[in-house]
């Protein structure tokens, strides 16, 4: 499934690497679940049981585990990302644990044990009760015949640095989706893109970074691309090669989006690669794009590049 909301794709990125998601497991699921599991068979399973209608708002990520007496456990993770309490995730959760054992049934396999868990970082703190009746509020003489589940649920949208444990990995990843709605995030850059850098020496830790970086600059407008390249250049020169790739892929994608609208308009693609060809020695040199610089452009390819341009800078 691809992810398109920015908050979506960062958690998938994150959650889906073996450091995060066993750090995770071992410090904040209950402790007689956790000790019980064996780490070493995780399996992240490939299919998504997402509506299609509600894949722009919600991401899942459903891993196979098995016990340590050979019980096999499904942990199924959902990210709720608004930045408000949602009283439906209970019945989104069971509509997917359903769909998993619907799955099982056609597929012949013996029915998992599945562990809901919801993993929120809002702007606000998470207000909704955990449990299924709680959102079909069954009367008292129906409650017996009525589904009933409680799912787990982690907030991090309020965590103090102290409260955030794990290994760098998963610090590092909550430390910034704890942050992403704060209004003290520009304060706290230094101090998050340094803790990152902490990674730099990992294995795919320097694309880690990069990922990070997208985030901070995609998903809030509390930080501006100009403050994040100020910050990473005091990393050195690993931070301004990060940065120069950054640019170099933002333009790509403004150019490439470019290009779809120039063809749509029967604009020549020609055109587009010349003006490719200028926006990146511009991009190179920090110079500002003005509309002068294209001057044998048709106005429309201008149009439609320009924005493109202009974010990457």
């Amino acid at each position: 499934m691809a992810v398109q909301n920015p908050h979506d794709h960062f958690f998938r990125n994150s959650f889906s690497r073996p450091e995060i998601i066993k750090s995770f497991i071992q410090e904040y699921l209950p402790a007689d679940i956790s000790t019980q599991l064996d780490l070493e068979s995780l399996e992240a399973e490939e299919a998504s049981f997402i509506d299609p209608e509600l894949a722009e708002y919600q991401s899942d990520l459903l891993y196979q585990v098995t016990m340590h007496d050979g019980e096999p456990v499904s942990i199924y993770l959902l990210f709720e990302h608004k930045s408000y309490s949602d009283d439906q995730v209970a019945f989104q959760l069971l509509r997917y644990m359903v769909k998993i054992w619907e799955r099982e049934m056609r597929e012949r396999k013996t029915k998992s044990q599945i562990l809901p868990l919801v993993i929120y970082n809002g702007e606000k703190a998470w207000r909704v009760p955990t449990d299924l009746h709680s959102f079909l509020k069954p009367s008292a003489k129906f409650e017996t015949f009525t589904p009933q589940f409680n799912y787990l649920l982690k907030d991090f949208s309020h965590l103090s640095d102290e409260q955030i444990r794990g290994d760098i990995w998963l610090r590092v990843c909550l430390g910034i989706m704890r942050s992403i709605f704060s209004p003290q995030l520009r304060e706290s850059l230094p101090e998050l893109i340094g803790l990152a850098f902490e990674l730099r020496e990992q294995k795919t830790g320097l694309e880690f970074i990069r990922v990070i970086l997208y985030y901070l600059t995609r998903a809030t407008d509390r930080v501006k691309i100009e403050e994040v390249q100020q910050v990473m250049a005091k990393q050195g020169a690993a931070g301004k090669n990060i940065m120069k790739t950054m640019y170099e892929e933002i333009l790509e994608e403004g150019i490439e989006k470019g290009i779809e609208k120039g063809i749509e308009k029967g604009l020549e693609q020609g055109e587009f690669k010349r003006a490719m060809e200028i926006a990146r020695r511009l991009l190179q040199e920090h110079s500002v794009v003005t509309v002068s610089e294209w001057t044998g452009l048709s106005i429309e390819v201008v149009q439609e590049l320009k924005e493109g341009i202009d974010k990457a800078k």
